[in-house]
């Protein structure tokens, strides 16, 4: 409210409204609203830094994952004089052993099919002498005589099987064809299958070492 006249000449003072001179206006003025627009401008960097630190973290890990995928495809396409070789032998070194050791009876095995066996080899490993599980691939040439191989291929070490269906040792990871003899038909294999000593002795069938050059 305003002063009223109190009847003696005097003005009575009314609570006092709201103060709408210059000083005492509300309003946020233009100078405080344009000095808050760059506070914003931190916020949005800090969005941008964590947005390109998340694309450079999930490039990378693309890469690592991508690379060795790429490199696992191309790998049958490599050529170099000298193959490159997981395994300085066809076998794990420590799995070597010149003992006799029996593979069974000559007439276990059919005359021109390989059969695959295990058998257990007195190896060393390290300090520790025992018997160990030694795969081999046996292959009856004749009434008289075998051929016994080790089953893993000469170009990176990976086991080969036989294959009734095309008649060969096939290597599953870059290709590696050998034959029944275990000569290379097709594939990167440098040299045939490594083959090992082989006895007979009253119709059983014994291999020792690995032939040199294994």
């Amino acid at each position: 409210m305003g002063d009223q006249d109190d009847g003696g000449g005097g003005r009575a003072t009314g609570p006092a409204g709201p103060d709408t001179r210059a000083g005492g206006d509300l309003t946020p003025s233009a100078d405080a609203a344009a000095g808050a627009g760059p506070e914003v401008e931190p916020a949005l960097s800090r969005r941008n830094f964590v947005v390109r630190a998340l694309a450079a973290i999930g490039g990378g890990i693309a890469a690592v994952l991508g690379i060795p995928v790429v490199g696992f495809a191309s790998a049958p396409g490599w050529q170099a004089r000298t193959p490159v070789r997981l395994l300085s032998t066809s076998i794990v070194p420590t799995l070597r052993s010149s003992a006799l050791t029996s593979v069974g009876k000559l007439t276990d095995f059919e005359v021109g099919v390989p059969k695959y066996v295990k058998v257990e080899r007195p190896v060393i490993d390290g300090w520790v002498q025992e018997n160990a599980p030694v795969g081999v691939h046996v292959v009856r040439t004749s009434e008289a005589e075998a051929a016994v191989f080790d089953p893993h291929c000469t170009h990176l070490g990976c086991p080969v099987a036989w294959s009734t269906g095309s008649k060969s040792f096939n290597c599953p990871c870059h290709g590696g064809v050998f034959d029944r003899d275990g000569e290379v038909v097709a594939g990167p294999p440098p040299r045939p299958l490594v083959r090992y000593e082989t006895r007979i002795q009253d119709g059983e069938l014994f291999i020792g070492a690995l032939r040199e050059g294994a």
